[in-house]
């Protein structure tokens, strides 16, 4: 890579940086301020030619700084006003319009909006999966094909969805999309702001003024509802996201039920380790609870797959059960060790090392008084059985490494 900069021979002059918006080139001195926005802006790249001079390239469609002095990184911004459709035979029309992110009032509140970070209003929350199981969200589904291609037309696929939702109750809102960058991450945010009588929308033409855009931010600035997923790989990653409902209060379970589990079709998220936690601890004492040695077997062998099945993928505990189709009385035994029925359909993020953390070992106790204990992932590779009605026999080939006396 060829560097631009004067006196490049002669010393280790200041680090300069080279944008780049399409075609257009230019220099720009190093500040301060753009080095904290390189660390904290994403659609940046940074190189590293032969003087040791570090080079960003900024590559998406604008490339202008804040009054904040922080690079803007809003790649694409879209409007949409939403009148209520649910069971409404024949919804409204919605209309739309691209926003521009020149220089203007209303793009400098997209900006802060989509370069805010969470609060205390603020919610982590985990996109459902699909009730068999499978790795598929309808509305997050939705979001990759707007992000993948962005545009006022699959932007109106995830607008319509959120119409069939709303009911007259929430009225009519104003809706934003917007795609971006955030540090390394790609970052959607979707808002949702009321209107009410005193604003006006010529919307005869299917699009919106600007100045009706402008006025809804300034009257409704502290009322919304939004969502926000950002991730390094979208396509593997936009499972988790943060919600808010600045109409509904600052305590999560607040958060309008339309927005939240109709429309966004999510749940309140918690930490992968403590979601798996659960799910074995539970998996462990229904093992101990159930004198059925065939639901123990049911619930063993789940365990010991999970693993290899589960690995970084969303999931329920219920889902687990319907993967592996446990019986009604293994299901039934599995819930009953949980604290609260409602855990067992409550979404988290499978990790494999925090469930060898809890279940490491599965342990066969045989009627003849022999033990059989193995690694859980492993145990059924290291043992192979036959089964001849209900007596089990196990093999298994290897150099003994210890042997000793201890209390069963």
């Amino acid at each position: 890579m060829k560097s631009y900069s004067r006196n490049q021979q002669n010393s280790p002059a200041r680090p300069f940086f080279l944008f780049f918006d399409r075609l257009n080139f230019n220099i720009v001195p190093t500040q301060e301020t753009l080095l904290q926005s390189a660390r904290s802006c994403a659609g940046i790249r940074v190189a590293i030619c032969k003087f040791n001079l570090p080079i960003l390239i900024y590559t998406t469609d604008i490339a202008r700084i804040s009054p904040r002095g922080n690079l803007v990184p809003i790649e694409k911004a879209f409007a949409y006003l939403i009148a209520p459709g649910k069971r409404a035979e024949k919804p409204s029309s919605i209309s739309s319009k691209e926003i521009s992110l020149k220089k203007s009032k209303l793009s400098d509140m997209l900006a802060g909006i989509f370069s805010d970070e969470p609060s205390t209003h603020d919610f982590d929350i985990l996109f459902n999966p699909a009730p068999n199981g499978g790795q598929n969200n309808e509305c997050r589904d939705l979001m990759l094909s707007f992000h993948s291609n962005p545009s006022l037309r699959t932007g109106q696929l995830i607008a319509e969805r959120l119409q069939k939702v709303t009911d007259h109750r929430s009225g009519t809102g104003l809706f934003f999309l917007l795609k971006g960058y955030h540090g390394l991450s790609q970052r959607i945010i979707m808002s949702r702001f009321p209107t009410d009588q005193a604003i006006r929308a010529d919307t005869t033409s299917g699009s919106l003024d600007v100045e009706f855009l402008e006025e809804v931010f300034i009257k409704r600035m502290s009322s919304y509802k939004a969502a926000m997923v950002e991730h390094e790989n979208p396509v593997g990653g936009f499972w988790t996201g943060i919600a808010t409902d600045r109409q509904a209060g600052q305590s999560g379970e607040h958060i309008s039920e339309y927005w939240l589990r109709d429309f966004l079709n999510a749940d309140f998220s918690e930490t992968p380790a403590h979601g798996t936690r659960r799910l074995a601890t539970a998996l462990k004492d229904a093992l101990r609870a159930n004198p059925s040695a065939s639901v123990k077997s049911e619930i063993a062998h789940a365990s010991s797959l999970a693993s290899a099945v589960f690995q970084n993928k969303s999931l329920t505990i219920q889902a687990f059960c319907q993967h592996f189709a446990l019986s009604a009385a293994a299901q039934d035994t599995i819930r009953a060790a949980l604290n609260k029925p409602s855990l067992f359909g409550r979404t988290f993020m499978f990790d494999a090392n925090q469930f060898k953390t809890v279940a490491p070992y599965r342990t066969i106790e045989m009627n003849t008084g022999a033990i059989l204990t193995a690694p859980n992932d492993d145990f059924e590779a290291i043992f192979e059985s036959n089964t001849t009605g209900d007596v089990v026999e196990y093999k298994t080939r290897g150099k003994i490494s210890d042997q000793r006396l201890a209390k069963k």
